[in-house]
């Protein structure tokens, strides 16, 4: 298992009365170019990328992803699993799950966060 605590996601924050969502896509690895264990492994393998929400929210969220790319070998059959993992009212770790013989280069997400806001606007800056 890969974890990164790099998020290579920049974060768009909403809000609209007490209702916060958050939105932001990107990479989540490529490991063609490194021959690294997604592309180059065999049997279990993953890749969990830690996530910190721009701005908290009130309580924990709902958070849907959606695989928005993905390369791969067509001389295996495609498995993986797609997964927000350990969501808090911080944030959340995206965990990208792989199997067998599967060979996959690399992986791009969106996803959305929504739920109710601290009622604290203040400045935030996307990271």
């Amino acid at each position: 298992m890969l974890d990164d605590t790099r998020s290579p996601f920049t974060q768009n924050l909403i809000w609209t009365g007490e209702l916060q969502m958050i939105s932001a896509s990107g990479e989540l690895f490529n490991h063609v170019d490194a021959g690294l264990p997604m592309w180059a492994g065999s049997g279990d393998r993953s890749v969990r990328i830690s996530t910190s929400f721009v701005a908290p929210f009130g309580a924990v969220p709902c958070v849907n992803l959606g695989l928005s790319g993905l390369d791969a070998a067509h001389d295996q059959n495609l498995r993986f699993r797609l997964e927000a993992v350990e969501v808090t009212r911080s944030g959340f770790v995206v965990e990208f799950v792989t199997w067998g013989d599967t060979h996959i280069a690399r992986a791009s997400v969106t996803w959305q966060a929504i739920g109710p806001s601290t009622g604290s606007h203040d400045a935030v800056q996307s990271n």
